[in-house]
């Protein structure tokens, strides 16, 4: 009798061998995926939110838009893996749209936005073709016009004077001042 809870500890060690996922520390040995840590994060007016640059860059483009008459709503920013991997799951099973594999996709670093654009003939995505580029932004998926992804480094900027199509930009007035008459 005496040996009985003996031969059971005997048993639970030898699975947890076999098993690695249930072996003490096994969590810490798990392959992380890195990405964008939430003290990097900045919110976006909706509540969504982006990497910290990406976030700046974004707001200013939505300025610049407003000036324009645009108005640049985003549905989805900053993915935590869970929902990276919902989406993926949803997607292979023919329930939801195109998502990338967790740990593939630029949401999960918060750099990547997706904004309702309509389709490509609608102003705001004429908008953002003509102009995201200078603010670093640039469509990375084809079948997605509302994705839109930060990547300054590789965004090649317009020559003077042209929008991001090369086609020529009116001059931008110089700001208004209120002049007072002291007569």
């Amino acid at each position: 009798m005496p040996f009985r809870p003996l031969r059971w500890s005997l048993l639970l060690a030898l699975v947890c061998l076999l098993v690695p996922g249930l072996a003490p520390g096994a969590d810490a040995k798990r392959k992380r995926v890195k990405t964008a840590a939430p003290k990097h994060l900045v919110a976006l007016p909706g509540g969504k939110s982006l990497r910290r640059d990406a976030a700046a860059s974004f707001q200013r483009m939505a300025t610049s838009a407003r000036a324009d008459g645009i108005w640049l709503w985003v549905t989805s920013g900053y993915r935590t893996r869970k929902e990276q991997r919902l989406l993926y799951e949803r997607y292979r099973k023919g329930l939801g749209p195109k998502a990338a594999r967790p740990g593939q996709s630029n949401h999960q670093r918060g750099l990547a936005v997706d904004v309702v654009v309509g389709d490509e003939e609608s102003p705001t995505y004429q908008w953002l073709e003509a102009n995201a580029c200078r603010h670093g932004f640039r469509r990375t998926v084809p079948s997605e016009p509302w994705h839109w992804e930060y990547r300054p480094r590789t965004t090649r900027a317009p020559a003077p004077g042209t929008d991001c199509l090369g086609q020529p930009r009116p001059p931008e007035e110089p700001p208004r001042t209120a002049s007072k008459d002291l007569s």
